[in-house]
């Protein structure tokens, strides 16, 4: 998914509240520090096991929905079934109404700064969603009173939230059914849904409820900029009145295909446990299916939609699939659903691809791209890879969203570098791929770059609308969230962690778990107290950078100088001891998060010995008697990939000059080899 973070207690969106953004997201990261050390100081305890349960079924729909492909517009009507699960009575409902956010350019989303080329792309065709009907049991008209409202920014031309005031409260344990009709004009694609021509890729096309929290309040945040999706999990059976020469897919089993008359079809696709539903049409999309196998998992029938250029990436796709389905079905827990649609969006659409909703996953390539570049197969398994941490365990993606986006990064890394050769850098001229197949990529390290270029921006703990610019959401949110993981990882061992993750996507399945619950599991699980890296590291900005600043041997020398007194006073000069030799060792914390970290002192013997330094100071200074020194390594198994700067990890105490030679001479040869091109063109 293209793509902020609080505990359980922080503070719930209010309509009432007056509080600056500011000020909450100050709070917010405070809370987030604070909460986990005292929770590290006492852990959770463990909760219930709800091993593949189902979930509770709180938000359910059943819709019919006509397209009018000419126009790009859908008319919909239905009924949306809502249970209060809390202890509180419900006196109002509120949805969110996605597509307005693309209405005019006075949205919250269209009048954020940088977001021109966003608006240039809505002036060729702008989106909206209208009801124009919602009652209640009994016909009452719950349309009068609906309001619209901004809670975060009180914007008063933002219309993506709507607050209904109902006749009378839903009880806890209570439910209500409404009768809903709305018309939804698709934008030209444009940030996960729309249309281009004839093709159509619609994704938050319906009203849909928000979050009714335990604490009594509602979550349903205005659609912004870098917000995601976080819904309460239902059945979804909706009707699709489509042209008939259009090729369909959509979240869930397609259990009914029907003629409608004047030349079109009725789909009906039924699915329950999930939060959203997405679908597209096309006329020109290939359409292939095979199913997934595996020893231990669940069949899956794979669906795709491809876009006839890139048919030749068919098998790559499935392939992709299968080892997502394979991996992350070992790893967190089986599919638990029958089917899997992929879409590959047409040219001049990109802007749907890349991205996940239940059961129904867009993704994309160029029509030139080499295996080893690594394209489409990261996309498609990290598409795939959010079906577990933001399907399955569906954690609030306006608040936390790197426990969706940043763990499933991660988790993609470990696919790739479990079911695919190293990934190279790849030059791109022109659209034709140039693959540098000396120059390897390592999975997250390399991959996961960007970070250090924005490591001071942001914490991550940041509303996904709340970081300074959207590099910043990108490197953090992703990039830093990967390197935590795989840090993580490379602390407790690939057991552990496995094993924990496993315990945490089984136990918070269907359940909307946060960040005090991964890492509470992590700490848990691993037997490492995590909650002081992950307060430093998602709750602040500081860089994590040791250096060795350092190294010096020389041998031992006995004393020179004047010794004794009267007839015993004379003058020696210093002597060799021999085998005997004085070091010293510098190391610095230049970044501002504390860590354990090991020190190697390499000894020029090939002797090595390690030492492990707290981290709390900014600096350690190690003196050593013994053998000749040669070099010092800080973090030499590279456990700490948040390190901002590993080119000063080591010195030693002499220059090896051999790799400033072995790239002279690779310099040489690229400078003689460009200049005999020029001479043979000449």
């Amino acid at each position: 998914m293209r793509g902020g973070c609080c505990l359980p207690e922080a503070e719930p969106y209010n309509k009432h509240s007056h509080v600056s953004i500011r000020k909450k997201s100050r709070r917010l990261i405070q809370t987030l520090a604070a909460g986990l050390l005292v929770l590290g100081a006492s852990a959770l305890p463990a909760v219930a096991e709800s091993v593949l349960a189902t979930p509770a079924e709180v938000a359910s729909y059943a819709l019919e929905a006509r397209l009018d492909a000419e126009r790009h517009s859908i008319a919909g009507a239905g009924r949306i079934r809502w249970r209060n699960t809390t202890a509180h009575p419900a006196s109002e409902l509120r949805f969110h109404l996605y597509l307005n956010a693309f209405r005019n350019s006075a949205s919250s989303f269209l009048r954020r700064e940088g977001a021109e080329e966003i608006r240039t792309l809505a002036r060729e065709g702008w989106g909206s969603i209208e009801l124009s009907r919602l009652t209640a049991p009994g016909g009452a008209d719950l349309l009068a009173a609906l309001e619209l409202i901004a809670p975060e920014d009180g914007n008063p031309d933002d219309a993506t939230v709507a607050r209904v005031p109902l006749p009378s409260p839903v009880p806890p344990g209570g439910q209500i059914e409404l009768e809903v009709a709305f018309v939804s004009q698709l934008p030209r694609v444009v940030e996960r849904t729309g249309f281009k021509d004839d093709f159509h890729f619609v994704a938050q096309w319906f009203p849909k409820l928000g979050v009714f929290e335990q604490d009594g309040t509602w979550t349903c945040p205005q659609f912004r900029y870098n917000t995601e999706f976080f819904a309460d999990f239902g059945r979804y059976d909706v009707t699709l009145d489509i042209p008939g020469d259009f090729v369909v897919g959509a979240t869930g089993v397609r259990l009914s295909r029907e003629p409608a008359g004047a030349g079109r079809e009725r789909h009906r696709y039924v699915q329950a446990d999930v939060h959203d539903f997405a679908w597209t049409a096309w006329p020109d999309f290939v359409d292939l299916e095979r199913t997934f196998r595996h020893p231990g998992l669940p069949e899956v029938r794979i669906r795709l939609l491809l876009r006839p250029e890139t048919r030749g990436f068919a098998d790559r796709y499935f392939k992709a699939l299968e080892n997502g389905l394979r991996w992350f079905g070992e790893w967190y827990g089986p599919y638990p659903y029958p089917t899997l649609t992929m879409v590959d969006p047409p040219w001049g659409a990109g802007a749907a691809g890349g991205m996940e909703y239940p059961t129904f996953i867009a993704t994309g390539t160029r029509v030139l791209n080499p295996l080893l570049s690594g394209s489409p197969e990261a996309v498609t398994i990290h598409e795939l890879g959010h079906q577990w941490f933001y399907g399955l365990l569906a954690s609030d993606e306006f608040r936390e969203s790197f426990l969706d986006e940043g763990l499933t990064t991660w988790a993609t890394g470990r696919v790739q570098n479990r079911a695919y050769p190293p990934q190279v850098w790849t030059y791109r001229a022109w659209e034709l791929p140039l693959p540098f197949r000396s120059v390897r990529q390592e999975r997250p390290l390399d991959t996961s770059a960007r970070y250090f270029r924005q490591a001071t921006q942001d914490p991550i703990a940041r509303t996904a609308w709340g970081y300074l610019a959207p590099p910043s959401y990108r490197a953090l949110t992703y990039s830093k969230m990967s390197l935590l993981m795989e840090q993580v990882e490379r602390t407790v061992g690939t057991p552990a962690m496995e094993r924990a993750m496993r315990v945490y996507a089984e136990r918070f399945r269907w359940r909307h778990p946060r960040t005090a619950d991964l890492v509470s599991t992590l700490s848990n699980e691993t037997g490492h107290d995590l909650f002081p890296l992950f307060a430093q590291t998602v709750g602040g900005s500081d860089l994590l950078d040791y250096a060795v600043e350092k190294v010096s041997s020389s041998p031992r020398r006995t004393m020179e100088g004047v010794t004794g007194v009267g007839a015993e006073r004379r003058t020696v000069t210093a002597e060799p001891v021999p085998g005997i030799w004085d070091s010293e060792v510098l190391v610095r914390r230049l970044g501002g998060v504390q860590v354990p970290v090991t020190v190697e002192l390499r000894f020029a013997s090939g002797v090595t010995e390690r030492r492990t330094w707290d981290g709390r100071e900014r600096w350690v200074r190690y003196r050593i008697e013994g053998p000749e020194l040669s070099a010092a390594v800080a973090d030499p198994d590279a456990a700490q990939v948040l390190d901002a700067d590993r080119l000063n990890n080591s010195r030693r105490t002499e220059p090896d000059r051999r790799a400033s030679r072995r790239w002279a001479q690779r310099l040489r040869f690229w400078v003689q080899n460009l200049l005999e091109t020029f001479a043979e063109l000449a």
